[in-house]
């Protein structure tokens, strides 16, 4: 896809930087596009059949089981992708993660909290791999503002 004849550039990476006395932490925050991975691993949850009268099946998504599954599939899904934009951390390695177990995806929050980082901190790193993979509201403001102010000077 293109807009006006040019290819849509690709988010870039996020890095942040903490204070340590012996070295300073670097991590980065690199944007994830493709959860093919993720759906060979964990794929969404099918809501059951539901007879309704006039002898229809349909799914029945506000079976409480299904809502319970997709909430979890969510969760699994967004610890996936944090994961993995962090991956762009050079040397970062996780202690209790399996990257093929879902299982063990839930651990990130609690491996980074004991290794050191303040709450602060963990809260300015998860801003980063938003960041990465999404827009803020700061982001789309600015290129809104760049936007308008092109299209006054034209």
């Amino acid at each position: 896809m293109k807009i006006n004849g040019k290819e849509i550039p690709k988010q870039g990476i996020e890095t942040i930087v903490f204070p340590r006395p012996s070295n300073d932490l670097v991590f980065r925050a690199k944007p994830v596009t493709n959860f093919d991975d993720f759906i060979k691993l964990c794929p969404m949850p099918i809501a059951p059949d539901k007879l309704i009268p006039g002898g229809i099946h349909i799914q029945d998504v506000e079976h409480p089981e299904f809502k319970k599954a997709i909430k979890v599939w969510a969760e699994k899904k967004s610890n996936w992708m944090l994961i993995q934009s962090l991956s762009a951390t050079e040397g970062l390695t996780w202690d209790t993660i399996n990257l093929s177990d879902s299982e063990t995806w839930k651990n990130f929050a609690q491996e980074l909290e004991t290794s050191g980082l303040t709450q602060l901190e963990l809260s300015r790193l998860f801003d980063i791999v938003i960041t990465a993979c999404g827009l803020t509201q700061d982001k789309i403001e600015e290129a809104t503002k760049r936007f308008l102010a092109g299209q006054a000077a034209q």
